[in-house]
């Protein structure tokens, strides 16, 4: 397996972990809770995370086969799974996320031993869009997971927050989003930064160079 993509497994097995710790408290009220993110609750997010683990699976099959297979049907699809799911209780959403998760680390694992060939094949990452083509070597694979797992660990709203991403995934994801929609005139402490560019709010640090509040971020 090559070096970086073991790294990559790695680092998302520490931050499945992290959430699988949160998890182990959640209770039944806060699973009904809104989340962070605007008209889901928190069984929203997490059936959103099982269902792209399920997703990216597909895509692992995809890299391993050749044989293209799309993360999910569509965006309706997509849409009418999680809302399927997000009632559910507490105990059934977190193990629908530990079941899921394990079920993705393992097809990771195997692409992971893959030839060369398979980890350079592009997937299409999400619904299928009009126009789009695949784009995302199979080897990001990981990486990408860990930015869902990362991000929607904190849209929970369970006490996750900037302060809490690790170093390393606010480096690397500040220069992914930089290069998908550009730089921005913000400073602050990273986390922080990273957290406006994603539209989770701007923490006290984030200041455009001329001291002024940052706005909205640009899409990324």
């Amino acid at each position: 397996m090559p070096d970086a993509l073991a790294a990559d497994l790695a680092a998302l097995e520490g931050s499945t972990a992290r959430l699988g710790d949160t998890l182990a408290a959640l209770s039944d009220d806060q699973a009904r809770r809104p989340s962070l993110l605007p008209g889901w609750s928190v069984g929203h997010v997490l059936t959103h995370l099982a269902r792209n683990a399920d997703g990216m699976v597909r895509l692992v099959d995809w890299a391993l086969t050749g044989d293209p297979v799309p993360m999910y049907p569509s965006v309706e699809a997509r849409n009418a799974d999680i809302e399927a799911g997000a009632g559910r209780d507490a105990a059934e959403l977190a193990a629908d996320v530990r079941r899921t998760a394990e079920r993705l680390q393992e097809a990771l694992l195997a692409l992971g031993s893959a030839p060369s060939g398979a980890l350079d094949r592009l997937v299409l990452f999400g619904a299928p869009r009009p126009g789009a083509e695949p784009d995302s070597p199979a080897r990001t694979l990981p990486y990408r997971r860990r930015q869902e797992v990362e991000i929607h660990h904190l849209d929970l709203g369970l006490g996750h927050d900037p302060a809490h991403w690790p170093e390393d995934f606010v480096e690397r994801t500040l220069m992914f989003v930089h290069a998908r929609s550009g730089a921005v005139d913000v400073v602050g402490e990273p986390a922080e930064v990273l957290a406006w560019r994603l539209g989770r709010g701007a923490g006290p640090s984030v200041r455009r160079l001329d001291g002024s509040a940052p706005g909205e971020p640009p899409p990324w």
